[in-house]
């Protein structure tokens, strides 16, 4: 595919189109925060013209249809950032609280060439995912970013892609698709549809002062991350099930679709390191978990913040096991040794929170014989609900400047999109790894 050349149009603040009231301009991070680094998520939606409900009979129409709407997204994001009015804040690092001074999202319009269609053939071009979203938000100083950053870019045709950058310090991965599925009733009903968040984390499961800063996710040496994409369909993933069923013939529970394809990756990742250092090393896999509905203490459903905790297994060199359902079992050993929904204590769910979070920091930065790898799923999140007026969107992905895996279902159900975000040498021996050649669809 040829070079796509993104021109960015118009770059402002977006306020909320009401000031935030005195009393609401501090909200505190939570413990959950606290333990983040200074990163930021992306989400990337993709709308095909064909289900915008509007036909353009020509290239003139499409542009000026293409204008209205990005200043109706304007006006809506306005209207959701009154219920969302952190996010237009400023992270104010030191004394660990968002500043809620209604300094502005940052709102970007851009323009490309060319058909959606084309682009999305066979899934989203991975080589071109960073040019649709803000390319340099959180590269200064933490205190002066914008805490979210958006860019709406038009195909001449009529197909659109807005992307979604939040801080991971103020936001996990449920919190900002419902910041987005919020402004998209806005834009398509009215902002009297949307429901407010609650920002009471913060008070709920309060900061540290004996937990360490937590430094920005950096890439060793600053080496060129690339994403790729690897679909696994519904025959694919079922085989994967039926391979891994041997680990489970006495487990209460059997391999989720989400667990064989980490381990899957788990795997080829073990087989990418045994390639560059000529012998097994000790691989570390770590997978958040959502703790919204997962705990039994009693948290708000609509709890806008960081809300989950780290599961890990290790790998260990010497066992020298590497088939996918002893991998597997590996998975699932970890989320039994610590169920956090039998936790019912604050104060033991905060320990659980920060030991887990400690033990993945201290591998990842003071062992050098461990090679450490974050996997994030998103399966069962609403992410295929953003309907802003035009229909839902027709694809979901993901892009990272640090080394991550995430997972996202299709919009069918039946499949998962891997997102593999790593180290560009790295990238040519993972994709010729054998198993997730067999595996994956084109």
């Amino acid at each position: 595919m040829a070079p796509m050349a993104v021109q960015i149009l118009t770059r402002k603040l977006i306020k909320p189109s009401t000031p935030t009231p005195p009393h609401l301009h501090q909200v505190k991070l939570s413990l959950m925060d606290q333990l983040i680094p200074l990163t930021y998520l992306n989400m990337i939606f993709y709308y095909d013209p064909n289900t915008a409900a509007t036909a353009y009979s020509g290239r003139g129409e499409s542009r000026a249809k293409n204008k209205e709407r990005c200043a109706q997204l304007e006006e809506s994001l306005s209207q959701a950032l009154t219920k969302f009015y952190p996010l237009a804040g400023r992270l104010v690092v030191d004394d660990l609280l968002v500043d809620c001074n209604d300094k502005g999202v940052e709102f970007l319009e851009a323009q490309v060439g060319g058909q959606l269609a084309d682009f999305l053939h066979g899934g989203p071009n991975a080589e071109f995912l960073d040019q649709f979203v803000p390319g340099e938000v959180g590269a200064g100083d933490p205190s002066a970013e914008p805490l979210a950053a958006i860019q709406i870019t038009t195909f001449g045709c009529g197909g659109l892609i807005i992307g979604v950058c939040v801080s991971h310090k103020v936001a996990d991965a449920f919190s900002v698709i419902t910041f987005v599925n919020g402004w998209a009733t806005a834009n398509r009903a009215g902002i009297k549809g949307v429901i407010s968040p609650s920002f009471a984390l913060g008070s709920l499961f309060p900061t540290s002062n004996l937990l360490p800063p937590s430094p920005p996710l950096t890439t060793k040496n600053e080496v060129m991350i690339v994403t790729r994409r690897f679909f696994f369909g519904r025959t694919a993933i079922q085989a994967l099930i039926d391979d891994a069923k041997a680990a489970y013939i006495s487990a209460f529970r059997p391999p989720t679709r989400v667990m064989v394809i980490a381990a899957l990756i788990w795997k080829a990742l073990i087989g990418v390191s045994l390639a560059k250092h000529r012998h097994l090393r000790a691989s570390l896999l770590v997978h958040p978990m959502n703790l919204r509905g997962n705990t039994a203490i009693s948290i708000p459903e609509n709890s806008f913040g960081n809300l989950s905790m780290l599961f890990m297994e290790r790998f260990a060199a010497e066992e020298r096991k590497m088939e996918l359902h002893e991998l597997v079992r590996l998975l699932g050993n970890s989320t039994r040794e610590m169920d956090p929904a039998k936790t019912s204590d604050i104060d033991d769910l905060c320990s659980m929170v920060s030991s887990s979070f400690g033990e993945a920091r201290r591998e990842k930065r003071h062992n050098r014989r461990v090679d450490v790898h974050l996997c994030s799923s998103w399966c069962g999140l609403p992410l295929y609900e953003a309907d802003f007026g035009w229909g839902k969107p027709v694809w979901v992905s993901s892009s990272s400047k640090y080394e991550v895996v995430n997972l996202i279902e299709n919009k069918c159900g039946d499949g998962i999109d891997a997102w593999v975000s790593m180290n560009e040498k790295d990238m040519i021996e993972f994709e010729r790894d054998r198993d997730i050649l067999a595996f994956i669809s084109h």
